[in-house]
């Protein structure tokens, strides 16, 4: 995946996650957007690092 598709990615969850009510599924989805939003800043760290 690319940064630009983790980005979107984590904002998709987020705006899925909002429509839920709170509970675990709600909370699974927000930790898996935290976790791509990490994945893309972890992958812009490379790119910098490399270029």
């Amino acid at each position: 995946m690319t940064v630009d598709q983790c980005d979107e990615l984590a904002k998709a969850l987020r705006e899925h996650a909002a429509q839920l009510p709170h509970g675990s599924e709600r909370e699974n989805l927000l930790q898996l957007a935290e976790d791509y939003r990490v994945l893309a800043d972890m992958k812009r760290m490379v790119l910098r690092k490399v270029n």
